[in-house]
């Protein structure tokens, strides 16, 4: 039987975590990052990319990567609680674990694979779209709309840091829709040169609408909604569905960003949202890329 060669890191020798995992520890030691393959809706193809870890969640993740590597060197046992050593947080995130997978079905728990021990921010980082990855060698207009992507999925934090400024500034609150929409204006305008507000989408019945971004260079549409009042999440949601239909007109279509901020956590699963809006429609002939995402400020 061939002899496996230890990985060390954080003061701790691991022996049977998978080659991937190793890889993973021996980055975060060299350079607090770690490098994977990620699917990328801009290209529609997986792409390289790396994601930069702070310190603090470096030690996390040697932490639970070691939860992992005593579950393994324990045999499998069917629940992580009864592997001496693993701390009870982690234990409970591995024996609750329940990916959903993109047919929308569910494996119900317990599913210990690596990601049931990492907790839901380290397995966003490492496995979902997280607005912190950077894909490398991506360019043109695939590039653009990475950003635009990495630009909406970083609202959430902005909006906190306004609201939360330095003692004795007074702070800037995002109250409503329009809030919004001029500060992700302010975000996009250094990437997108051509990106307007307010931009007229005329509709069959004569009248129009407008979707609240635009460019025509890259191009997309970027519409937002705002839940302000509990009970209306179901009502934002097919006010997209109608939106859709009628955004799919206008030449800049080619990719819809859909942009829902919930203020009052109102949508009880914001992922499952995400993911039931978001994927390439076929209107009137033309290809439409949706992309759905919810922002919790």
């Amino acid at each position: 039987m061939s002899m496996r060669l230890s990985t060390l890191a954080s003061g701790k020798e691991f022996t049977h975590i998978p080659d991937y995992v190793r890889e993973y520890l021996d980055t975060l030691s060299r350079e607090c990052a770690i490098y994977t393959d990620h699917w990328i809706e801009e290209v529609g193809d997986f792409r390289h990319i790396s994601v930069a870890f702070t310190a603090e969640e470096r030690n996390e993740f040697y932490r639970r990567s070691w939860a992992y590597e005593l579950f393994l060197r324990a045999g499998y046992p069917k629940w992580a609680a009864e592997t001496p050593g693993i701390d009870q947080d982690i234990a409970n995130d591995a024996d609750t674990y329940s990916p959903r997978l993109r047919d929308g079905n569910i494996i119900p728990p317990p599913y210990h694979c690596f990601a049931a021990f990492l907790g839901r921010h380290l397995e966003t980082l490492v496995c979902f779209e997280s607005g912190r990855e950077v894909v490398i060698q991506l360019k043109g207009k695939e590039a653009k709309l990475f950003e635009v992507r990495r630009a909406i999925q970083t609202l959430t934090p902005t909006i906190r840091s306004f609201e939360r400024r330095e003692q004795g500034l007074d702070p800037w609150k995002i109250t409503c829709e329009d809030d919004v929409r001029d500060l992700l204006y302010v975000m996009l305008r250094p990437i997108v040169f051509d990106i307007t507000k307010e931009e007229v989408v005329p509709s069959k019945a004569g009248a129009h609408k407008f979707a609240d971004l635009c460019s025509k260079a890259v191009p997309f549409l970027i519409e937002l909604k705002w839940i302000g009042k509990r009970g209306i999440w179901k009502r934002k949601v097919e006010e997209i569905y109608v939106d859709i239909q009628t955004y799919a007109r206008h030449p800049a279509s080619e990719t819809l960003f859909f942009v829902i901020v919930d203020s009052v956590k109102d949508i009880p699963d914001s992922r499952q949202i995400e993911e039931e809006l978001t994927g390439v429609q076929t209107i009137d002939g033309l290809e439409v890329n949706v992309r759905a995402f919810v922002c919790e400020p």
